[in-house]
C-alpha cells in the first residue's frame, strides 16, 4: 500500500507539472529568500560594522514580512492545486479508495513537496548567500573581505518556519477530502456557475472604503499623525479593493446588462455577460494581483528614491559638516567657543569654507488658541503631534538662518512664519503678550531648519535680544537651558580629512563640556561620522526593497499565471457552447481576447491609481526620513510604474500562452 501511495502521487505530480512546477519552484524561491535574510541578520560581522544594528532592523522586519507573505501565497496556490484535484479525489473515492487511504496520499504528497522545497531552498540559500551578502555591502559601500559560512541558526529558523506552513497545508488538504462526498469533490472544479447577484451594500462599501483611504492620504498634513493614518489607510483601500472587484465590478457590469440599447448587441452581449461570469470566478486573485503589484510599486520606489538620494538625506539632516547645539541659562557671548572650534579646525589643516550661527529660544507646549501652555494639564496625555515647537529669535539671527529681511519690528510685536499659517492677531507666550505684525505660511525653503515633521512649527522673529529675555525671566521661574546656540560649519578636505578633523572637533567640545559649567547642555553632530549610520539604514532598506518587491513580483507572476490556468480550463466548454450556437471561431476568440485583456489590464490600473492617490502621504512619511526631494520620488514612482507595466504586460503574453494552448486543446 505505502508504494501505491508513492506511485499516486508520482502520478499526480507528472500528470499536473502545469500545476506543480511552478508551485514547487516558488517555494524553493521563497524558502531562499527566508534563510538569506536570516543569515544577514545573524551575521557576526554586522556587530563589528557602523550602521550594522540598522541592517538587522530591516532584515528582521523582512523577515516577518516574508512569513506573512509565505503563507498567504503558498495557501493561495495550494487551494488553486487542491481545486484542479477534487474531480480526481472524488473518482478514486467512487472507485473503492477509503477517505483515510486518500488522505494518506495526500499526506505523501504534501510531506514530499514540502521535504524537497525546504530541502533545495536551504541549499540554493546557502549557495546565494555569499553574492547576497557581497551585494549587500557593496550597497553599503563596506570595504571589508566576506569569507563562505554557513548559518546554523538561520538553517533552523528556516525548516521550524517552512514545516509549519507545510504542516498546515497539509491538514487543509485532508480536511477538504474529510468533510466532502465523492458527488462534491467531482463537482469541485465546476463549482458557482450561476448568475451572481448585485451585492449593491458591499459595492457601495468599497466605494466608500476606497474614498476615505484616499481623503485621508490626500489631506493628512501632519507626517507624524500620518505614519499611524497611513495604515488605516491601507487597510481601508485593500478593504475596498477586495469589495469593488467583488461587488462593484458585477454591479456596474449588470448596469451595462440592463441597458437593453447597449447589451442587445453581438459585441457587446457576449463581452458583458461573459465578464460577469469572469469576475465572479476571479475577483479574489484580481484584487490580490492589484494589492501586491500596489505594494511592489510603492516598496521599490520609496527604497529606490531614498537610496539614490540618501547624499541629499544627510545633508538635509545635518545642515553642515560639523553642528554644535548648546543650552545656557543666561545670554552669553559664544565667540569663545566659536574661537575653540576654528583653532581645532586649523590644527587638523583644513578650511572653514562657511560658517552661520545664531541665539535664540526654544519652545514647546500644547496652543491653546493664541496661547501657548509650557505646563500641559496634571493627568492628560497628549500625542506627539498635539505639541507646537517654537523658535523664538531676533531678526539678525532669523536673517542668519533663512536669508530674509524682515525689516524693523517694533517693540512687544513679533513676525511670525509657521506651519501651518498663524492666523491669531496677538501670541501669549510666557511672561509677555505679543502682537503679531504680520504672518507668514513658511514654505519648502524652511527644510529642514524647520522640523516639517511636527503639525505646528513657529520661527517668531523679534526685534532684539530684549524681547527674548522677556520670555527668557519668565522662565527662569521653572527650567534650565533657556537660551539654544546652534553653530554651523562647513570645511574642505576628504570624507578621511573630514572625519578626521570631525572627531577632533567632537572630543575637544566633549572635554569642555566636562570641565566647564557654561553650559547645561550641549549636542554636537557631524556629517562625517553619520554617514556609515545612514548608509546602513538607506541601504538596507533598498536591499529590503530589492528582495521583497522580487517576492511579491513573483507571488504576482504565479498567481496570474494560475489565473490563466483556471481560466483556460473553464473557457474551453464556453468555446465549445459558443460555437454550437453559430458564432464563428473568430467571433469567440475575439470576444474571449478581449474579456481577458481587460480583466487582466485592471489590477495594474487600480494599482496605479492606488499609488498616485498615496503620493502626498508617502511624502510625509518620507519627511520622517529625512527625504525631502520630492521630484526624485516623483521620478522614481513613474519609472517604478513604467517598468512594472511593462513585466506585467509580458508576464500576461508569456501565460496567455498556456491559456490558449489549454483552450485550443479542445478545438482543434
Amino acid at each position: 500500500m505505502n508504494k501505491l501511495y508513492f506511485k499516486l502521487m508520482a502520478a499526480n505530480i507528472k500528470n499536473g507539472k502545469r500545476f506543480y512546477l511552478p508551485y514547487i519552484l516558488s517555494g524553493i524561491l521563497v524558502v531562499m529568500l527566508f534563510y538569506n535574510m536570516m543569515a544577514i541578520y545573524y551575521s557576526e560581522g554586522l556587530s563589528h560594522m557602523s550602521g550594522g544594528s540598522d541592517i538587522r532592523t530591516v532584515m528582521y522586519f523582512g523577515s516577518g514580512v516574508v512569513i506573512i507573505f509565505s503563507f498567504i501565497f503558498i495557501f493561495y496556490t495550494n487551494s488553486f492545486i487542491m481545486k484542479r484535484r477534487k474531480k480526481d479525489i472524488g473518482i478514486y473515492n467512487i472507485l473503492g479508495m477509503e477517505k483515510r487511504h486518500i488522505a494518506m496520499e495526500l499526506f505523501v504528497e504534501t510531506a514530499t513537496i514540502a521535504i524537497t522545497v525546504i530541502t533545495c531552498g536551504l541549499i540554493t540559500g546557502i549557495i546565494f548567500d555569499k553574492f547576497l551578502m557581497m551585494l549587500l555591502y557593496k550597497i553599503l559601500k563596506f570595504k571589508v573581505s566576506i569569507k563562505f559560512t554557513i548559518s546554523f541558526q538561520a538553517m533552523f529558523n528556516s525548516l521550524v518556519i517552512f514545516t509549519i506552513l507545510y504542516f498546515l497545508t497539509m491538514v487543509y488538504n485532508v480536511m477538504q477530502v474529510k468533510l466532502s462526498n465523492p458527488i462534491e469533490l467531482l463537482r469541485g472544479g465546476n463549482v458557482g456557475e450561476k448568475e451572481p447577484k448585485t451585492k449593491i451594500i458591499m459595492a457601495i462599501s468599497g466605494f466608500a472604503c476606497i474614498g476615505i483611504g484616499y481623503y485621508i492620504a490626500i489631506t493628512t498634513e501632519n507626517p507624524i499623525a500620518a505614519v499611524t493614518l497611513f495604515f488605516i489607510a491601507v487597510v481601508l483601500v485593500i478593504i475596498g479593493t477586495y469589495c469593488l472587484f467583488t461587488a462593484g465590478s458585477i454591479a456596474f457590469l449588470k448596469m451595462l446588462k440592463n441597458n437593453k440599447n447597449y447589451y442587445y448587441k453581438k459585441k457587446h452581449f457576449i463581452a458583458v455577460s461573459g465578464m460577469i461570469y469572469r469576475m465572479k470566478q476571479n475577483a479574489t486573485g484580481l484584487a490580490n494581483i492589484c494589492i501586491l503589484s500596489t505594494m511592489v510599486l510603492v516598496m521599490v520606489s520609496t527604497t529606490v528614491s531614498m537610496f539614490v538620494g540618501e547624499e541629499d538625506i544627510l545633508k538635509t539632516r545635518f545642515e553642515a559638516e560639523i553642528n554644535v547645539s548648546v543650552n545656557s541659562d543666561h545670554l552669553q557671548d559664544n565667540s569663545g567657543l566659536e574661537k575653540i572650534i576654528e583653532d581645532e579646525i586649523n590644527n587638523n589643516g583644513r578650511k572653514i569654507t562657511k560658517k552661520y550661527g545664531h541665539t535664540g529660544i526654544n519652545l514647546s507646549g500644547i496652543m491653546k488658541g493664541n496661547e501657548l501652555d509650557t505646563e500641559g494639564e496634571d493627568g492628560v496625555h497628549y500625542e506627539y503631534s498635539d505639541i507646537t515647537f517654537i523658535s523664538l529669535v531676533t531678526k539678525e539671527s532669523f536673517k542668519d538662518i533663512i536669508n530674509i529681511d524682515t525689516g524693523d519690528i517694533p517693540e512687544n510685536e513679533v513676525i511670525i512664519y509657521s506651519s501651518p499659517r498663524y492666523t491669531e492677531k496677538e501670541l501669549k507666550l510666557p511672561g509677555q503678550v505679543f502682537k503679531v505684525k504680520e504672518s507668514f505660511e513658511a514654505g519648502d525653503e524652511f527644510f529642514p531648519i524647520m522640523d516639517n515633521t511636527l503639525a505646528n512649527c513657529f520661527y517668531v522673529i523679534a526685534n532684539d535680544y530684549n524681547e527674548l529675555e522677556k520670555v527668557a525671566s519668565k522662565l527662569r521661574e521653572h527650567r534650565y537651558g533657556i537660551y539654544s546656540y546652534e553653530l554651523h560649519i562647513d570645511i574642505d578636505g576628504t570624507k578621511e580629512q573630514k572625519k578626521q578633523c570631525d572627531d577632533a572637533v567632537t572630543k575637544v567640545l566633549r572635554d569642555k563640556k566636562d570641565n566647564e559649567a557654561d553650559y547645561s547642555a550641549m549636542l554636537v553632530e557631524t556629517r562625517e561620522n553619520k554617514r556609515q549610520d545612514f548608509y546602513g539604514l538607506y541601504g538596507g532598506l533598498f536591499f529590503l526593497g530589492i528582495f521583497l518587491g522580487i517576492m511579491f513580483l513573483m507571488i504576482t507572476v504565479l498567481i496570474i499565471f494560475y489565473k490563466q490556468i483556471s481560466e483556460g480550463y473553464e473557457d474551453r466548454e464556453r468555446f465549445i457552447i459558443m460555437e454550437k450556437t453559430g458564432m464563428s471561431k473568430k467571433d469567440v476568440k475575439t470576444s474571449i481576447r478581449s474579456q481577458i485583456r481587460t480583466v487582466f489590464l485592471l489590477p495594474i490600473a487600480v494599482a496605479a491609481i492606488h499609488v498616485t492617490a498615496a503620493f502626498p502621504m508617502i511624502k510625509k512619511l518620507l519627511l520622517m526620513l529625512n527625504m525631502a526631494n520630492y521630484k526624485l520620488y516623483a521620478k522614481c514612482t513613474i519609472v517604478t510604474i513604467l517598468v512594472f507595466a511593462v513585466i506585467y504586460i509580458i508576464v500576461f503574453l508569456l501565460t496567455s500562452r498556456t491559456y490558449y494552448k489549454i483552450v485550443g486543446e479542445e478545438n482543434k
